[in-house]
């Protein structure tokens, strides 16, 4: 059992969907009995953060659980909800041979269409490029330095090309170790998918009403303008005084020793005449720099600045709402979702038009929010009101499509009646 966002917790036993003594998984034990399987119920633990640096964590974890159990020849299926089937479909890719999978389930998951980082991609890259260079360059370092010491009957002195260019070695080489698993690990997740994972085997549910689903769907789709190209010259033009300012400071800096200069002697040798008033006006050098200066950003805006700076921070604002959204915080960048695996594409796909899932339809929504609005009122300075976020989440939680799949006894049958089979024929 592998939970989704918000839905961790430290015990096995509980209410919640995945922990034993709950409703959906005493209900797919008794499914599971009927038809002749009797199944050891698992929970993969992990953080539950909307942060893909948990949830691939959480899939490097699940990837170890699962390798155990191929040791132990056992057969098992793997169950996933919400971002629990991105952890599912990324812990399971990591596996290069899984025998004993039997299937997959997965409900209302946006499975992730992933894609390597700029940054990460560069030093991913340098450390291929490094490992390729400068690990045959140590080992003929090594050879070529052991093979003179050891002509010479300096025996007492190996041990330093061991240490010297073995060490250094041994670094490069896990820098191409490392730098090629980052750049080849979609690959090879979307390898050991399509070679362990059947698409028969794997069960995708979902809803057209799933609110969590539709909100990702769309995240990546609008591209809202934030900031137009006429709000882009009134910011750059507003930089104007700085730049006229910062030219003037350049300009004395460069020569303003010769501009002033005239003007200390003539200060030191008590001089104030006509000669004075005409050295003063070299300064008037000085409005006419910031003018230029001023100038220089008022066309830029104009002349296409303004349309590039709006642009790049609309840019800047969708990427952060949808890092935001994704929970984009590792090496990948998150740039859309899909209602079955990438890399499955053809899996069994089960779409739940019912408007009642698990007994949840609009009006539960509306009362739910009543039911809320009431607790604040008459609880809120009382334990367990308003300051209580586990018990607002979960009353919130309750009201949502995405949470429902696992309470409604018919998907749960249709759970059973998928896994069952395959758990025994393998």
């Amino acid at each position: 059992m592998v939970h989704g966002t918000n839905d961790a917790d430290i015990s096995d036993e509980g209410t919640r969907w995945w922990q034993r003594g709950s409703g959906f998984t005493e209900r797919l034990n008794a499914e599971l009995i009927a038809a002749g399987i009797n199944a050891e119920l698992r929970h993969l633990h992990w953080s539950g953060a909307n942060s893909d640096h948990d949830r691939l964590r959480g899939a490097a974890d699940l990837a170890r659980e699962l390798r155990t159990l191929e040791r132990q020849g056992r057969r098992y299926a793997v169950i996933g909800h919400s971002h629990g089937g991105n952890v599912t479909m990324e812990g399971v890719g990591e596996v290069s041979r899984a025998r004993g999978l039997a299937g997959l389930v997965t409900f209302g998951t946006p499975f992730f269409q992933r894609r390597l980082k700029l940054v990460p991609l560069i030093i991913a890259l340098f450390q291929v490029l490094l490992g390729l260079t400068m690990t045959p360059l140590m080992v003929y370092y090594f050879v070529t330095y052991w093979s003179y010491l050891w002509s010479k009957g300096l025996n007492e002195k190996l041990i330093e090309p061991v240490v010297l260019f073995g060490g250094i070695g041994a670094l490069t080489t896990w820098a191409f170790w490392a730098g090629l698993r980052t750049l080849t690990r979609h690959w090879r997740v979307s390898r050991n998918l399509k070679r362990t994972v059947k698409p028969d085997d794997w069960l995708v549910i979902h809803s057209p009403r799933d609110e969590a689903m539709r909100l990702l769907e769309t995240a990546a789709q609008l591209k809202p303008t934030y900031v137009t190209t006429s709000w882009g010259i009134r910011s750059l033009t507003g930089f104007g005084t700085i730049a006229g300012l910062i030219a003037v400071a350049i300009t004395l800096w460069l020569i303003g020793d010769y501009l002033t200069q005239p003007l200390r002697d003539k200060a030191m040798a008590g001089q104030f005449n006509i000669g004075t008033a005409a050295d003063l006006t070299f300064l008037l050098i000085l409005p006419v720099v910031f003018l230029i200066g001023w100038l220089a950003v008022w066309l830029f805006a104009r002349l296409g600045g303004a349309f590039l700076y709006a642009f790049l921070i609309n840019r800047f604002i969708t990427g952060g709402l949808i890092g935001a959204a994704y929970g984009g915080d590792a090496r990948d960048a998150l740039i859309g979702v899909t209602r079955t695996p990438p890399p499955l594409p053809t899996v069994t796909e089960t779409r739940i038009d019912a408007t009642n899932l698990g007994g949840v339809d609009d009006q539960a929504i509306f009362s739910s929010a009543q039911d809320i609005y009431e607790k604040v009122l008459a609880e809120e300075a009382t334990e367990g009101g308003f300051g209580d976020p586990d018990k607002m989440w979960k009353i919130l939680s309750d009201a949502l499509y995405h949470n429902a799949y696992m309470r409604d006894e018919g998907v749960t049958r249709a759970v059973a009646e998928f896994l069952a089979p395959r758990l025994r024929n393998r």
